[in-house]
């Protein structure tokens, strides 16, 4: 989960933990590019748009399709045209339900509750 919004990414991760999903949480595209790098497992990735430091989350869009390019990627912005996302795999205008989110994430990497062998972190 990158975004900037602390009461945002919060609220989001929260409410992801409860459905069961383990969640990394980054302030920017910077930290989150850090963490896509680093020996984290990461299987999707939702971010924001606009955020300070030098990666927006367009740029960690195309640059985690770079090292991963199976891996989902939800943009979500207010700024943006769904249009204007690619190479992102979804995208939601904010604002937009948590429901809807949480039906993208499962979507694209399943249920938290599936008995599988790998666990989930979006």
């Amino acid at each position: 989960m990158v975004e900037d919004e602390f009461l945002i990414r919060f609220m989001l991760a929260d409410s992801l933990r409860e459905l069961g999903y383990q969640v990394l949480e980054a302030v920017d595209g910077d930290e989150g590019f850090d963490t896509l790098r680093s020996e984290q497992s990461v299987d999707l990735i939702v971010t924001d748009v606009r955020m300070p430091g030098a990666i927006d989350g367009m740029e960690l869009t195309r640059r985690s399709k770079s090292l991963a390019p199976a891996r989902p990627v939800i943009v979500c912005s207010a700024d943006l045209l769904r249009s204007e996302s690619y190479p992102a795999d979804e995208f939601l205008t904010k604002p937009y339900m948590f429901d809807a989110l949480a039906g993208l994430i499962a979507r694209l990497i399943g249920d938290p509750w599936q008995t599988t062998s790998q666990t989930h972190s979006a």
